[in-house]
């Protein structure tokens, strides 16, 4: 039977109405596994729905819905839920107003939203990838932001994380620049203070050395010669291999800063290659690695499908897969993490799927669990990877400041905030205009990034809940001064049953962004939400004429917690809200 008494809001609707059906299918004997809720498909009919009588009634050769009238009679729902048994054996669930009521105290009394903190789990991220003396591109864009959005939704989960840029900053490619430097400048080498390194330089130089080692047998051999002399330890290219170092981390951290990513170790390569010796001939002592075709390499025993991992070419230099697993080796003695997440494209499948193998074969992974949090391409508006309008590849930097001038742009000829904010302003919606525009997709699926539409104040875009939010402010500011407060939510008027079952969902869309290792379920509740509170902005005024203080109140209260509910999602997504738009 159904309870008057109305019970505090501890934990949100969906969760408290779980443990209510499931103690009701446990008083009547009935299996847990039919007792699950959801919400409803039909929330014109419904809020939440189980649809687990059917098995009951199957299992217990019985009709469904007396199965449903006896949960119907156990069910204790103290005054927060209606329930009723629909044909042809569903259990329909409409929360009361005291639950919406009691659902956003509850929600504006935590700073969390509800959202409960799990077991610690030490995670390590590999995110980032760039290489040394490239400027980043568009194809950077996706590990760089999925990457830094899942490390912040897995700390504000209660996850111990640690991350890592895993930088290309060794090989041949190295050698083969230094071998071009040598040839152009060679005072460069020659570490005068007056010598000036820049990254114009590095831009301009890799893609020749990178073309002539192709075409030109006795540059490749040089380059070959330069890459072990490096390695060697020739105290020459060494230095220069520093100042190309600190030349291209300058750059990376520039463009990095400006998306919010930080990184808790800034390693490379080179950081593992006193480890590939060691590492391989232990394999090959204990007979997990092996020489085939003059190669040293691991068969991978479960991957029947997949070639063998090299380990070292028959020229004695080391592959990708040393290297990987050293830097596995590596993380384990120093973090121990209990999962290796590789927010890296899905290009990289094959490679990932030998190197996690080997790793499980050889016992080097320790207790982590390996992950490949793969994503597909950004392509433009023609669905070819992503280019500039001369058709190169675009540079990350020139993204971010066309974006930026254009969202300037757009601040100018709407001429609403003053001239002062406009560049922060502009800044801070071209970064959620690309945010957004990234992680409002599934990380696996390919998209088109399209300029234009990533900054519309319309739709589903980052500039959209950003400007929900300001929109929110700017109204609890008039009405401050027409002298009305946000009181405590209590008026459950138009579209605020919508907007409270939305807010409701944070917690849910919060463990699943985690537990799936995709953002773009908390980028879409941010959306859904700053839709649902647009509406009930839209049908519910506060400072026209003739509205009751009281009922004003609580709209500002409903808003505000909207509000600050958007803002928590935002920030777990990287994306600051301006001040003013």
């Amino acid at each position: 039977m159904t309870s008057t008494e109305t019970n505090p809001v501890t934990q949100t609707l969906i969760d408290t109405l779980q443990d209510k059906v499931l103690a009701a299918f446990e008083a009547v004997g009935y299996e847990a596994k039919f007792g699950g809720v959801r919400v409803s498909d039909r929330p014109d009919i419904a809020d939440f729905q189980c649809n687990g009588l059917m098995g009951v009634a199957k299992s217990r050769k019985m009709n469904p819905m007396e199965a449903g009238g006896a949960v119907l009679e156990a069910l204790e729902l103290d005054g927060l839920f209606e329930a009723e048994v629909v044909k042809p054996g569903f259990l329909n669930f409409r929360a009361t107003d005291a639950a919406l009521v009691g659902l956003v105290a509850a929600s504006v009394a935590d700073a969390r939203s509800l959202a409960g903190k799990v077991d610690a789990r030490k995670i390590m991220v590999d995110y980032g990838g760039p290489n040394l003396a490239k400027e980043m591109h568009v194809g950077h864009l996706r590990s760089a932001i999925v990457g830094h959005g899942l490390i912040n939704m897995l700390k504000f989960a209660g996850h111990d994380v640690v991350s890592d840029v895993h930088l290309g900053d060794w090989g041949l490619q190295l050698g083969q620049l230094i071998t071009q430097i040598e040839e152009m400048r060679p005072d460069l080498l020659d570490g005068g203070d007056g010598d000036e390194l820049t990254m114009e330089n590095l831009q301009e130089w890799y893609p020749i050395a990178s073309g002539r080692s192709k075409e030109d047998d006795d540059f490749r051999d040089r380059a070959r010669n330069a890459t072990q002399a490096l390695q060697a330890g020739d105290a020459r290219y060494l230095a220069l291999w520093e100042r190309i170092v600190a030349v291209s981390k300058a750059s990376l951290r520039r463009d990095y800063g400006r998306l919010g990513c930080e990184f808790t170790y800034f390693y490379g390569e080179s950081r593992y290659q006193d480890m590939l010796g060691p590492i391989v001939s232990k394999l090959e002592d204990s007979g997990e690695a092996e020489l085939s075709e003059g190669a040293i390499v691991v068969h991978l025993k479960e991957g029947k499908k997949l070639p063998p991992l090299m380990l070292r070419n028959s020229k004695g230099g080391y592959g990708y897969g040393a290297t990987d697993l050293a830097t596995i080796v590596d993380r384990v003695e120093t973090d121990d993490p209990e999962f290796i997440l590789y927010v890296v494209d899905a290009r990289q499948k094959m490679h990932f799927q030998q190197v996690f193998l080997a790793a499980k074969q050889t016992g080097l992974n320790g207790r982590a669990v390996l992950e490949h949090t793969a994503f597909g391409t950004v392509n433009g508006t023609d669905g070819k990877p992503f280019k500039t309008r001369e058709g190169g590849v675009m540079r990350l930097h020139d993204l971010m400041e066309e974006m930026h001038a254009a969202a300037r742009m757009r601040l100018d000829e709407m001429d609403k905030i003053d001239a002062s904010l406009r560049e922060e302003t502009a800044e801070q919606i071209a970064i959620a205009a690309i945010k957004f525009g990234e992680l409002s997709h599934d990380r696996e699926s390919n998209y088109i990034f399209d300029m234009d539409q990533f900054l519309q104040f319309e739709g589903k875009t980052g500039p959209y809940i950003q400007y929900t939010c300001v929109r929110i402010a700017s109204l609890m500011d008039n009405a401050k001064a027409a002298g009305l407060e946000a009181g405590a939510f209590d008026q459950v008027s138009d579209n605020a049953r919508a907007l409270v079952l939305v807010m409701d969902e944070f917690p849910a869309k919060l463990e699943r962004s985690v537990e799936t290792r995709k953002p773009s379920n908390m980028a879409l509740h941010v959306y859904n939400l700053a839709n649902a509170t647009n509406s009930f902005y839209q049908s519910n005024r506060v400072l026209a004429e003739g509205i009751d203080p009281a009922v004003a109140a609580s709209h500002l209260g409903l808003l505000a917690a909207a509000k600050a509910q958007l803002e928590l999602g935002l920030g777990l997504l990287g994306i600051e809200v301006p001040a003013k738009m």
